[in-house]
């Protein structure tokens, strides 16, 4: 029996992904750097602290990673602030089933949770939610399971009866080591093979968790 569905924000929940793509385009075009946004792709999912160790590694030890963070996300808030923010399609139907059959949910994200809390009242949805574990609240980042282990000690619910909802690598392997059901639904860019074939389920958009929500519970 599913009773909390747990789900990433960024990608998943909101089209924040592809803001942030935008908005480091604008760093890079600004100062001039010496990178494509292979890096901001491949740090989808992760929390600053992973962030930063990827782009060092790539980048090299006295790149001014904060600096260029702060200003993606300065560039990152003014573009929301001139063109919105969307909800990702689906939401709507999974919010009503989830209410009207007593099912909780949390977000576990690697955005900060003062940040995760704006954007999700911004759209209209932070009601929606019984609690956040925001990437600021934990040591290890996807895809370390740590943020879901700890959402899922949040929850109060077994393994069994949660289910994650995510949409990136880091995130579906982070996902699948903390040994709970992951439902995949595909944002930016596909996920390797090798790690879709592991998750629970794919799903087209969140509405499509309610048929898998409803398999699971008919047992």
């Amino acid at each position: 029996m599913i009773k909390c569905v747990i789900f990433d924000m960024d990608g998943t929940l909101l089209d924040s992904e592809t803001v942030a793509l935008i908005a480091w385009r604008k760093v890079i075009d600004t100062y001039k750097l010496d990178m494509d946004l292979t890096l901001p792709i491949m740090s989808i999912g992760l929390n600053y602290n992973s962030m930063e160790k990827l782009f060092t590694e790539h980048m090299g030890a006295g790149f001014p990673f904060h600096k260029y963070w702060e200003e993606s996300r300065r560039f990152d808030r003014e573009y929301i602030q001139e063109h919105g923010l969307a909800v990702k399609k689906g939401f709507a139907e999974l919010s009503e089933y989830l209410n009207k059959n007593g099912i909780k949910s949390l977000v576990a994200t690697s955005s900060y949770h003062e940040s995760s809390v704006n954007k999700l009242k911004r759209v209209g949805i932070y009601d929606s939610f019984d609690g956040i574990v925001g990437g600021d609240e934990i040591v290890n980042g996807k895809p370390d399971p740590e943020i879901f282990l700890k959402a899922a000690a949040l929850s109060g619910c077994s393994k069994q009866e949660l289910i994650i909802v995510e949409d990136s690598e880091n995130g579906v392997k982070a996902a699948l080591a903390s040994g709970i059901r992951c439902v995949y639904i595909k944002d930016i860019k596909d996920i390797d093979p090798q790690t879709e074939s592991r998750v629970f389920a794919r799903a087209e958009d969140l509405a499509g968790i309610i048929d898998i929500i409803d398999s699971l519970n008919r047992g």
